[in-house]
């Protein structure tokens, strides 16, 4: 079924483009509101096997109840405590995916909990940017279920350590890689089997390929069009690049990675095109955390094509490498860099929001207890990690600033006015001229 929905894809081509060539947004998307995380609510649970939960949750940022399997560790004792391991299914597929093919062998005595949400047939990883005019289903917010509602849930619900790791293959490894940039410090690790992890790669090939996929969720059973999930890749491509994990890749410094993929090529002398641009997206994501000398831990092969035969060895080395990790938390780096084209967005327990009339993206560099250069437009309100003594008054820029009860500081930094064009260029040499503003912190 997946080669016959990628072939109709492809022959989709020619039309998505023509479509671009005449409409602004290709067509046009309804913009959803801001989703609303609440807390979920446990409807039922079945036993499917020994180690294994099929649990039914009420999601209200999803507006409808959601499922998600549990694999408990081998000897699991509720009187200890377990990291966490979050295993992202890809396009067309599901939360049962991962039980299906067999993980429970790859996990083998592992002591970590392995929770496998759903994610719909393409939702993305990510809350939608919206949905087609005239399509009655609310815009999917997945991301802030996943993030948001579920993770709390496991953590309320079973007894975990804290620390968490996200993994996936396909749209799962694109999403796990995803999570991992835009909320750094969440998960200690994170990995890709044959991800999508360069969404910008190629354009407009890719983009024009992602909407003829998307095309194809109009077909009955395949859930909401997925066409505005990110918006229009022409006229929205801040969104797509606040989605793209290349383009977001000096987030995931401190986040140990893990990389593998085929080159497209069977063992037959077949070629898979899914897996041959994936291995050209993960060629370039490579190439941008090299640029900013980040680690990571690479397994690109040949043959190899987009399918489980080569996926289940791979999440076999996956876990053989993440076993040593599972008893660590994330290296927090002395100083980061992170980048977000969000109104509100947190890195490594650092917190900021947003005051601007367009989406753009703020820009932060050499972020430490020291102070931190931000560039943008508007006003960016901060709260940093709590690294200061409670109570303790300190200078900000000059200004006396005192610690709160956590030892936290607030400040604001002013970036000017606010730009009123959305952003369409990326590049350091775009943004040159936008304001750049350096906050220093001192003892007071």
């Amino acid at each position: 079924m997946r080669r016959a929905l990628l072939a109709a894809a492809f022959a989709s081509l020619a039309l998505v483009s023509q479509a671009h060539a005449a409409t602004v947004d290709s067509p046009g998307c309804v913009v959803a509101p801001a989703p609303q995380a609440g807390t979920l609510t446990e409807v039922g649970r079945e036993q499917v096997s020994a180690r294994v939960l099929d649990i039914t949750l009420r999601s209200p940022a999803m507006g409808g109840e959601q499922h998600v399997d549990v694999l408990l560790p081998a000897g699991y004792d509720a009187s200890r405590r377990y990291p966490v391991l979050y295993l992202l299914h890809g396009a067309f597929g599901s939360y049962k995916d991962y039980v299906a093919n067999g993980i429970e062998p790859i996990v083998g005595d592992a002591q970590v909990i392995v929770v496998m949400p759903d994610d719909g047939p393409d939702g993305s990883y990510s809350d939608w940017y919206g949905t087609l005019a005239g399509v009655p289903e609310r815009a999917p917010a997945w991301e802030t279920y996943h993030l948001a509602e579920l993770v709390p849930y496991v953590d309320a619900t079973f007894p975990t350590t804290g620390r968490r790791f996200v993994a996936g293959i396909s749209s799962g490894g694109a999403g796990a890689m995803k999570y991992a940039a835009a909320h750094p410090g969440m998960f200690a690790a994170a990995g890709s089997m044959s991800g999508a992890v360069n969404t910008n790669h190629a354009r407009p090939f890719y983009p024009t390929i992602s909407e003829a996929l998307w095309l194809i969720t109009l077909l009955p059973g395949y859930g909401p069009d997925g066409h505005c999930t990110w918006g229009d890749p022409y006229t929205q491509e801040v969104v797509w690049q606040d989605n793209d994990p290349t383009y977001l890749a000096e987030n995931l410094r401190g986040t140990a990675l893990f990389l593998t993929c085929g080159d497209g090529n069977g063992p037959d002398g077949s070629y898979d095109p899914t897996e041959s641009e994936v291995w050209a997206m993960n060629q370039e994501f490579v190439k941008a955390l090299d640029a900013r000398r980040i680690p990571h831990t690479d397994h690109f092969y040949a043959p190899g094509t987009h399918t489980w035969e080569y996926w289940k060895p791979e999440l076999a080395r996956f876990m053989t490498w993440l076993r040593p990790r599972l008893g660590t938390g994330p290296a927090r780096p002395a100083a980061f860099a992170v980048r977000s084209a969000r109104a509100r967005f947190a890195a490594w327990d650092w917190r900021f929001a947003a005051r601007r009339d367009v989406r753009e993206f703020a820009y932060l560099e050499g972020v430490s207890r020291d102070g931190l250069t931000a560039t943008g437009s508007g006003a960016l309100d901060v709260t940093t990690a709590p690294l200061y003594k409670p109570r303790r008054a300190y200078l900000v820029d000059g200004r006396t600033t005192t610690a709160d009860d956590a030892g936290r500081l607030r400040f604001t930094v002013d970036l000017g006015p606010s730009h009123q064009l959305q952003q369409y260029a990326f590049t350091p040499e775009d943004t040159a001229s936008w304001t750049r503003a350096r906050v220093r912190i001192s003892r007071g």
